[in-house]
């Protein structure tokens, strides 16, 4: 089994001042992720950060994520969302692809899988999209390491129907053809996004497209009047199992227990 985790919109912030409850707040989420990560049995091989690393995209900021991530001393594949700024982040973490300010496309195997990471952030813009040159990157990243499963991440999920309307959620109708095009029968075993801040899976023309809520907030999905962003955080726990992959959802707010079962107990309900 190979576990990884999906984290997204961390929305860091190192702001003072009128700032400083968002700063506590992603700080404080931020924290629990890592105090959680640390914990889990089996260990994670690697994390895939979706993007909107920060919330400003200030060099500051991302210096506290790299300090808290890096001390689970697990890889981390980076990808960038709307509020990230690709100077800041370069600034920050040197040796990409892209640097001092181009897009942080980049790929690398870990534990027997080939992440892909696409940068879908456009300056000054919430929704996403790729361009020429980074379906070309793509293409060379997809012509390595043919024989390995498949992950690919990408902070602006790609558009399930063309008649959606809030294309600000999504990748550009064009960019979600042509990463659609690009990515049939290339042995992806899921598409890992943020962006939307809730939790969803869906079948995107085969293949699983995983959305993580992310550590920042929610969105109440019963509501139709408004846009209605409520308190919620989240991460996935990924498993690479013989039958598949599976994603399991887990809340960051503090946990009030109900009820324990002892370890004992449960072994007695198969005997």
């Amino acid at each position: 089994m190979t576990r990884f985790l999906h984290i997204t919109d961390l929305h860091v912030s190192a702001g003072t001042g009128g700032q400083s409850s968002r700063r506590r707040a992603s700080v404080a989420a931020l924290e629990r992720l890592v105090e959680i990560a640390d914990r889990l049995r089996p260990r994670p091989a690697f994390i895939v950060a979706s993007g909107d690393l920060t919330n400003t995209g200030d060099q500051d900021s991302y210096r506290i994520v790299g300090n808290m991530l890096g001390a689970l001393d697990i890889p981390v594949i980076w990808a960038l969302g709307n509020h990230d700024r690709r100077a800041g982040f370069h600034a920050v973490f040197p040796g990409h692809a892209g640097a001092p300010d181009g897009p942080l496309d980049h790929d690398a195997v870990h534990a027997g899988v080939h992440v892909i990471a696409l940068d879908s952030s456009i300056p000054g813009q919430v929704g996403g999209g790729l361009d020429d040159d980074q379906f070309a990157r793509l293409e060379e990243m997809l012509a390595r390491h043919e024989d390995l499963p498949r992950l690919v991440t990408v902070h602006h999920p790609p558009k399930l129907s063309p008649r959606a309307r809030n294309g600000w959620a999504t990748l550009t109708e064009e960019s979600s053809e042509r990463l659609r095009v690009a990515l049939a029968g290339r042995n992806v075993l899921a598409v890992l996004s943020g962006h939307m801040h809730m939790n969803r899976i869906a079948m995107w023309h085969g293949i699983p497209l995983v959305v993580t809520m992310g550590q920042q907030s929610t969105v109440d999905l019963t509501r139709t009047d408004a846009l209605a962003v409520i308190e919620g955080m989240g991460f996935a726990i990924c498993d690479l199992l013989p039958g598949g992959l599976q994603t399991t959802f887990v809340p960051l707010a503090e946990p009030r227990i109900i009820r324990e079962i002892p370890e004992e107990r449960l072994r007695a309900f198969f005997s």
